[in-house]
């Protein structure tokens, strides 16, 4: 296995061929950490990371709304003491907020190194809440997963969270992005106002009903429907940020136009 950047390329594994299950596990770590410290500090924050050793990308959500101005002073603060420019900041103010900042993490020894020294694939992102940081990972094998455990244990306090197996075979239709995320925040009648414009191909080209139509169909006020809708849309938006904004960089660093 090498590094490449940000990004693992598996090789020269000799019984790839004789290996017919792989493992995706979650694992809870608490050890010496500034952003574990940070998210036990403020145990209503959700703090998601990604990090390609040259770039944060950080991705902040609390439903404490009284403790929000502090949240985002500290985060702040955070970056400069770890030295650490902010390139980029979006905020709604209530709640929420996303930041790009140059990376300034040790380079070895890392939690990153130690997947990768137990034969293991990352998952982005570390999820940091209520004092614990928490990992996706693929393992290949039952014996990664005991490496795995051994060396997050010698450095803290490890928690297997969960595990299943996955076949080898349907490996290259795993999604690096955890799908279920965007929708959490989302309440039941929001996924379902979203679920049933999209049924109905609201969101086709040329639109196939409206607004008022779906209503109807439901039996609800269409301003009550629309309310629904709108706050589906705006939290999944808010949550595909750190992607949609990591591809324009990207997109951008390279030469590429958007068009």
């Amino acid at each position: 296995m090498r590094r490449v950047g940000p990004m693992l390329i598996w090789c020269e594994r000799r019984d790839a061929v004789r290996t017919r299950e792989m493992y995706e596990i979650s694992l809870r770590f608490q050890h010496s950490c500034p952003y574990n410290k940070l998210s036990a500090i403020f145990p209503d924050a959700r703090i998601s990371l990604w990090d390609n050793l040259h770039k944060e990308f950080l991705d902040v959500r609390s439903s404490d709304r009284k403790a929000w101005p502090r949240i985002s002073r500290e985060l702040e603060a955070f970056a400069k003491r770890k030295g650490s420019k902010i390139l980029r900041k979006t905020s709604d103010g209530k709640g929420y907020q996303f930041m790009i900042m140059t990376c300034a993490c040790e380079r070895r020894g890392t939690t990153l190194d130690m997947i990768m020294e137990s034969d293991c694939l990352f998952v982005p992102p570390i999820t940091f809440y209520g004092g614990w940081e928490t990992y996706h990972v693929i393992a290949f094998d039952k014996g990664a997963i005991r490496r795995l455990l051994k060396r997050f244990g010698s450095k803290g306090i490890v928690e297997l969270a969960d595990q299943k197996k996955i076949d080898v075979e349907t490996f290259d239709q795993l999604s690096v992005m955890p799908l279920p995320d965007p929708l959490a925040d989302l309440t039941p009648m929001q996924l379902n106002a979203l679920a049933t414009s999209m049924a109905f191909g609201y969101y086709r080209k040329p639109r196939r009903t409206s607004t008022g139509e779906i209503a109807a169909t439901l039996k609800i006020p269409r301003t009550t429907f629309q309310d629904h809708r709108n706050k589906a849309e705006s939290k999944l938006m808010s949550a595909l940020a750190p992607y949609v904004l990591t591809y324009v960089g990207r997109r951008a660093s390279s030469g590429r136009e958007l068009r």
